[in-house]
């Protein structure tokens, strides 16, 4: 794990697509207005309220279904939606929407208040998180009548599901802690030279990472460096990073990364790299 030096210095939104299509046809028409990333803190005890904006701009109202969701993510691109109250940082028995289905009229838009109650408990540290999930809701699909000579044809509809990540963080508590994992180098066939890792949360808080790297060469000259802000991270999930350093000639290089968490002091680790 790489050690704190001193400090020198997720709209993050899930939007899934299931489609699939065999005859034309118009899908559920309604978007989430709001910020798919809710953050509030609180303490113990606290309660408090927000609400889902969902518009529907088209020509025929629209049903909308809401649920909850686990949410994690790792380094690899997987994402995991699973049944809400398994993940031992899940937030979800916390929350109460006010509403599971609302009937959205043609041009006009829903307000969907939902409340957070976190629980009364000493124990709770660092950040608690879930999904609520929204859904357009899908008319059932239609068979089209087989002209003489040709095949029925049955068009199948689209659902658009959008995941609102829901994050308590409990006060100031719980430590941001960074893991670096897999650090490799690759030349490109243009010359590019690049170094990717993957950054683990492995602390009990979530935070938005700025990351950079400094590359050094054999006389300690400095020849790359780059920079770049996430999104929310949450403990347990991870993020590939990958940082663009240009053509830097062939040779062996002293690589530093650093990641900035928000707190006083950043991480940073040393790897020696070969492009």
């Amino acid at each position: 794990m790489p050690s704190p030096v001193l400090r020198t210095a997720v709209r993050a939104s899930i939007a899934l697509a299931f489609a699939a299509a065999a005859a034309p046809r118009l899908a559920a028409q309604v978007a989430v207005l709001s910020s798919t990333v809710e953050e509030h803190t609180a303490a113990p005890g606290d309660s408090y309220s927000a609400r889902i904006v969902v518009s529907n701009p088209g020509s025929t109202p629209e049903v909308v279904r809401l649920y909850q969701t686990d949410y994690l993510f790792a380094s690899d691109g997987t994402s995991h939606f699973d049944e809400p109250g398994k993940v031992p940082r899940s937030n979800a028995g916390w929350i109460s929407l006010q509403s599971t289905q609302v009937t959205i009229p043609a041009g006009t838009t829903a307000n969907i208040p939902y409340t957070v109650t976190v629980p009364r408990a000493d124990s709770l540290r660092g950040s608690y998180w879930s999904t609520v999930m929204v859904e357009g809701a899908v008319r059932p699909p239609q068979t089209t009548s087989a002209e003489p000579g040709h095949k029925a044809q049955v068009g199948i509809g689209t659902a658009v599901r959008y995941a609102i990540q829901v994050a308590t963080h409990i006060g100031s508590s719980g430590t941001r802690s960074v893991q670096f994992v897999g650090t490799a180098a690759q030349r490109a066939a243009d010359g590019g030279s690049t170094v990717t890792l993957d950054v683990h949360d492995v602390g009990e808080r979530a935070y938005r990472p700025t990351l950079w790297i400094e590359v050094y060469d054999s006389l300690g000259a400095l020849r790359g460096k780059a920079r770049q802000s996430r999104g929310l991270l949450y403990p347990g999930t991870s993020l590939r990073q990958t940082f663009d350093l240009g053509k830097l000639p062939p040779g062996t290089y002293k690589a530093v990364i650093f990641a900035d968490t928000g707190e006083d002091s950043v991480y940073a680790s040393q790897y020696t790299v070969v492009f």
